[in-house]
């Protein structure tokens, strides 16, 4: 049985909540729970709270460290210079949501009325991109992939004061 659509969006903002290897590791708790058919308790907070824990869990094991995540190269073409592609690991997503801070948003606001650059949200946005790529490197690296191709940014408005940048890609594995 399918899930309801209100079941789903759920389930996608719980994920875009987590961190990344947590999504990844929630996505697959989750898929075996769609499949039971009273959709109406999935909503329970005991199992929540079961699925964030099974979840933790797994990203503690399958979380790579800090020189795997930095050995991930990243290219926005379909292959890297001097390197062959030898497997496809599949879609690398990282994504981030960040919001203003009000005295910045109202320093801003003063700003906006005379034009200019904002620098407040340049570097909050700076920030952000950082973040999502290396959310995508953290999860290339935990399928095993050492390179991303077809890197591309995407960033959208979530509420009047928060935005969410989304760094994806194909995970690849090069020699």
């Amino acid at each position: 049985t399918r899930p309801s659509p209100r079941v789903v969006l759920f389930y996608r903002r719980l994920a875009r909540t987590a961190s990344l290897v947590s999504h990844v590791a929630m996505a697959r708790v989750v898929g075996r729970r769609l499949l039971r058919p009273a959709v109406a308790s999935l909503c329970r907070p005991r199992w929540l709270a079961a699925a964030a824990a099974e979840a933790a869990e797994a990203a503690e094991v399958a979380a790579p460290d800090a020189a795997q995540v930095a050995a991930v190269m990243l290219a926005s073409c379909d292959s890297i210079a001097g390197k062959q592609i030898k497997e496809y690991k599949g879609l690398a997503i990282g994504s981030t949501v960040r919001t203003k801070d009000m005295t910045k948003d109202i320093t801003s606001a003063v700003r906006s009325l005379f034009g200019g650059e904002l620098p407040q949200y340049t570097a909050l946005m700076a920030e952000t991109r950082e973040e999502a790529i290396l959310r995508l490197q953290t999860h290339a690296a935990s399928m095993g992939a050492n390179a991303v191709v077809s890197l591309r940014l995407t960033s959208t408005n979530i509420a009047q004061s928060a935005s969410e940048v989304m760094a994806y890609g194909t995970a690849v594995v090069v020699e």
